[in-house]
């Protein structure tokens, strides 16, 4: 079939190694703009909150509106998020505001994993030891469970979930979460749309113009 205009051609050999193209393929996805979103986990009312669990995830989707809205995420493994939200079940998604403070919670929330210097074992990182109740973040109460959910202060929009599926693909797993309640910043202003804390090229951004 003929066709004018670009042509695309491939720079791999057929005979390229599997990680040569793991790599290009990850360096394909940079170049795509997603959200920067944090996904806070439940934990018992009695649970400290330096022990709360998040996650920066740039993964977060729309799944369906009808019966009931639902979004996507997944998770790579293994994950002390996951086995949060495996325990708890509920959890929140962030629409962070597209400045400064929201980039350094991204960047905080998105360490993962530590490993002990003495003993080698792997810890969890603590996100919120540095964040005060009532200035960076409030929790919201499922009373019925018996659970409170970390909610940052610096989000537009809080996504509030129950999980509703969960199953494993290759090194990650692929969550769906029916979306309970909706919680908006009500100091932002009334019709103000920002477009969310954007990441591209390994770097955070804001939306910019609208294309004529």
């Amino acid at each position: 079939m003929k066709s004018s205009g670009s042509r695309f051609f491939s720079t791999l050999e057929k005979s390229a190694a599997g990680a040569v193209i793991q790599q290009k393929f990850r360096d394909s996805m940079a170049t795509m703009g997603s959200q920067a979103m944090i996904l806070t986990s439940a934990g018992p009312t009695s649970m400290p909150h330096s022990s709360f669990r998040g996650v920066t995830l740039s993964s977060v989707s729309s799944l369906s509106l009808k019966p009931q809205p639902m979004l996507q995420f997944n998770l790579q493994l293994p994950s002390f998020t996951s086995e949060a939200l495996h325990a708890h079940n509920y959890f929140a998604i962030h629409l962070l505001k597209p400045d400064s403070r929201s980039k350094a919670l991204a960047r905080t929330f998105s360490k993962g994993a530590m490993t002990h210097q003495d003993s080698g074992k792997v810890m969890p990182t603590q996100p919120f030891k540095d964040l005060t109740e009532s200035v960076h973040y409030n929790t919201y109460s499922l009373k019925e469970n018996d659970l409170v959910i970390p909610m940052l202060a610096n989000a537009e929009r809080v996504f509030v979930c129950q999980k509703k599926d969960v199953f494993k693909v290759g090194d990650h797993e692929v969550w769906i979460g029916n979306v309970e309640d909706i919680i908006e910043n009500n100091t932002l202003g009334t019709g103000k749309i920002s477009g969310g804390l954007i990441y591209c090229n390994r770097k955070f951004h804001k939306l910019g113009g609208h294309i004529e």
